[in-house]
């Protein structure tokens, strides 16, 4: 039964349709069945009492009569009715008076099923009983065949049941076909074109399809059908859209992509993995990722692998070994459940670049461009860490900090490029002196720093130490250096101070080391000075300097005063301008005392640019009012790192145009020293300063280092004599000779020479005498305000 049912729908209908009336055709049949028994007893019931009737009187006067053979003839011809088994008269004492049986018949039913069917159909008893005279006869007994009965029904039922079977057999093949013809094959039809249908194609039925069905329930499944087709069309493209988007990503993205199974186990790259790795897929197809790491990087990047979680990411970096090549690389790792299967997906990133890019970062931060030493951060947390050392309290460390003397003025005059050449051979110089214990590093411009860590436990040995310390390092830096083309003579000043993590933090142990290499400038430089506590006030006065100069700079709270220039005819012949600086508190500053500051911190350019601007402007304003000569100079000193600015010329022509100031009113004083730096450059300098018409001279002549070879080279016009010389040349011979010969070689070399530092009528007079005709010094005058200047030694 279970196969047929597995069968076609028409079938299925087919057996259960017939099975159906089958069932229920033996049910009314049954029924049938029951009711004509129950009708048949009712008749056999109503047969019966007919019959006795007819006989009762006839047996009853035989009875009467005593009449047995009448009786029996009477009785046997009951039996003629095969309705009867057995029949008995008795008489009214209940004596048997004749009695008679059916012969043996053959019935297809045995008595039991009759007696089952028929068990409430009883002996029939009737009365005898005469009216005339009235007389009771006895009792005539009948015994009914039970089997011929149930037979007779059966055979009447039997015929019935065919009957309602045949006729509910049709009318189910009836209602079978045309269930068939109505549903089956229309959703037969419907079902083959469904199954034929193809992707992004209607489905195709006949008209008549549409024409029988349109608004049944076949023609609204087709209507189902059709919206789920075309939805699902739609689904299929999105799917197919979606499935080709995902591939072309995975294909083209920058990422390597891997995707491991439930055994972590590669199934899938992209590829840029596969370019990547330098593999193929199919090379790494079901291998463990083992293959791609260090040994180191694995049992860790193992460790992560084993403990994600579903749906929880973590990125982690790592290193692949490709071609024996370490890759650092980072990934992105996903566990997710798919259908019931596990897989990891793996999203790689080539980070060697960045790698690069943050050692660059950390060498920018931490290491000097130029030199490559470490730079002042790397070196403070070293001293951080040195101060946090539990060794540190029962150790001596120091910080030497160095200085190269006259380093702005090579770097000015020779260039920064030589300037950086110098720094990196001074830095590999004093490489070869640094041990374990021994941090190195540049501080910015030309200042270096040494850390020494747990130099010893005993103040005075570590500091004999650092003495010896710093003179290998000074004595290193004495050495000639080559710079590019040029041997460059160069010394240092050292500063250090000694520790023991006592002193406080780091920013107060480097203060003390850079107060001491400001002492040791101060001492005449190329030397070394250990810091002592009352170094400190000469450095917060120094700060204090710094701040006020900055001050000054900014609001413009300098003054020129002007000091007469003479000759020997006691005629004015020009002023020099001298910057004076009146500070509120302090009252007025030296220049010997704030220039040298200016120089240090960069401010001397911005102070010679305003110097020349003030000194011109009132050249000007002089001019105007008649109260200055065209054949007078004003000479203005120039910084030696203002003379070697780039923007110097142009800056300098500028404010000669801006003033409107003859050039031939200009004196310009440099000092010797500035060329030793850079002769050729300071020549073509000059050179184009006198093609302007300005004059040129040498300040402080004969303190310097200028050669003959050199001097009778330079355009320039006259030669000051310090006032060094001058002050005790009457009284030192030394001096006396300096001054004759500075003298006599500037007239060789057709040179005027000047005096500063006349102070006394025998000064003047001495000067005379060896043929020095022009003069400036207190004798003449003191530097004076313009006003003052002004009304004190011009008269109209």
């Amino acid at each position: 039964m279970g196969v047929v049912l597995s069968k076609s729908l028409f079938i299925k209908q087919a057996v259960l349709t017939l099975a159906l009336a089958i069932v229920l055709s033996l049910v009314t049949s049954g029924i049938q069945f029951v009711d004509g028994i129950q009708n048949q007893k009712t008749q056999i019931n109503q047969d019966f009492e007919e019959l006795l009737a007819v006989v009762e009187k006839p047996l009853s006067e035989a009875v009467f009569r005593l009449d047995v053979s009448f009786a029996q003839q009477q009785i046997d011809s009951l039996l003629f009715n095969p309705t009867i088994a057995h029949l008995e008269v008795r008489d009214e004492s209940g004596e048997l008076f004749v009695e008679a049986s059916a012969g043996q018949r053959n019935f297809a039913l045995s008595s039991k099923i009759a007696e089952y069917f028929l068990s409430d159909l009883q002996t029939y008893d009737r009365a005898l009983h005469l009216e005339s005279p009235v007389f009771d006869a006895g009792h005539l007994l009948v015994w009914p065949e039970k089997r011929y009965l149930l037979d007779k029904i059966f055979k009447e039922q039997l015929s019935i049941l065919i009957y309602n079977v045949f006729k509910d057999l049709l009318l189910a093949s009836l209602i079978s076909l045309v269930f068939y013809y109505l549903v089956t094959y229309p959703l037969k039809r419907l079902t083959e074109s469904l199954s034929t249908v193809g992707h992004n194609q209607d489905i195709p039925l006949p008209k008549s399809f549409h024409r029988y069905h349109q608004s049944d329930e076949l023609g609204n499944l087709h209507s189902t059908f059709s919206s789920l087709w075309k939805k699902l069309n739609t689904a299929l493209s999105d799917l197919e859209r979606s499935d080709s988007h995902t591939k072309a990503m995975i294909e083209h993205a920058a990422d390597g992509i891997l995707l491991l199974d439930e055994n972590n186990q590669i199934s899938l790259m992209n590829t840029a993995a596969e370019r990547m790795l330098k593999n193929r897929s199919d090379m790494l197809q079901s291998r463990s990722l083992e293959t791609l790491h260090t040994a180191s990087s694995w049992p860790v990047f193992y460790e992560v692998l084993i403990g994600l979680k579903l749906n929880e990411p973590v990125t982690v970096e790592t290193t692949y070994r490709i071609q024996g090549i370490e890759l650092p690389v980072e990934i992105r790792l996903a566990k997710y459940r798919v259908q019931d299967k596990i897989e990891t997906l793996l999203l790689i990133r080539d980070v060697s670049e960045r790698k690069e890019t943050e050692a660059h970062i950390h060498r920018l931060a931490y290491y000097d461009t130029v030199t490559g030493l470490p730079n002042r951060q790397y070196l403070a947390n070293k001293l951080g860490d040195t101060l946090k050392s539990k060794v540190q309290h029962s150790h001596y460390s120091a910080v030497v900090f160095m200085d190269l003397d006259r380093f702005k003025t090579i770097n000015d005059s020779l260039g920064h490029n030589v300037g950086d050449l110098l720094l990196k051979c001074v830095a590999k110089q004093l490489s070869s002196l640094v041990e374990d214990n021994v941090v190195f590093a540049r501080m910015g411009g030309d200042e270096f720093a040494f850390l020494l860590t747990h130099i010893g436990n005993n103040k005075e040995p570590v500091e004999r130490a650092i003495n010896g310390f710093a003179e290998s390092v000074m004595y290193a830096c004495q050495q000639v250096k080559t710079a590019g083309h040029h041997e460059v003579h160069i010394t240092a000043s050292l500063g250090a101070t000694i520790f023991n993590g006592q002193e406080g933090s780091v920013e107060a142990i480097l203060k003390q080391a850079d107060t001491a290499l400001y002492r040791a400038k101060e001492s005449g430089r190329n030397t070394f000075a250990l810091y002592k506590p009352e170094m400190q006030a000469v450095s917060d006065a120094r700060l204090e300097m710094e701040k006020a100069l900055h001050h000054a700079t900014e609001f413009k709270l300098f003054e020129l005063y002007y000091q007469p220039q003479t000759n020997d005819k006691n005629q004015l012949i020009g002023a020099e301008a001298l910057i004076r600086w009146k500070d509120e508190q302090k009252g007025f500053i030296s220049p010997a005392t704030f220039i040298p500051v200016a120089e240090e911190i960069g401010l001397i350019v911005e102070i010679g640019h305003w110097v020349l601007n003030e000194a011109l402007s009132q050249v000007a304003i002089w001019l105007k009012e008649g109260k200055w000569d065209l054949s007078w100079r004003m000479s203005i000193n120039v910084s030696p790192i203002q003379f070697q600015q780039a923007s110097f010329l142009p800056m300098l022509k500028t404010q000669l145009e801006k003033h409107d100031v003859p050039a031939r009113c200009v004196d310009l004083e440099i000092t010797e020293n500035m060329l030793l730096n850079d002769l050729t450059s300071s020549l073509e300098k000059m050179n184009a300063i006198k093609a302007m018409g300005i004059h040129l001279s040498i300040d402080d002549f004969g303190t310097g280092y200028s050669s003959l070879k050199y001097l009778k080279s330079l355009p320039i016009d006259r030669l000051k004599i310090d006032q060094s010389f001058v002050r005790d040349l009457l009284t030192d011979k030394s001096d006396e000779a300096i001054v004759h010969a500075v003298i006599a070689m500037a007239k060789a070399l057709k040179i005027s020479v000047l005096a500063e530092g006349v102070e006394t009528l025998s000064h003047y007079d001495r000067l005379r005498e060896i043929d020095c005709f022009y003069y400036q010094g207190y004798y003449f005058g003191h530097p004076l305000p313009p006003k003052e200047f002004i009304a004190e030694f011009v008269h109209d």
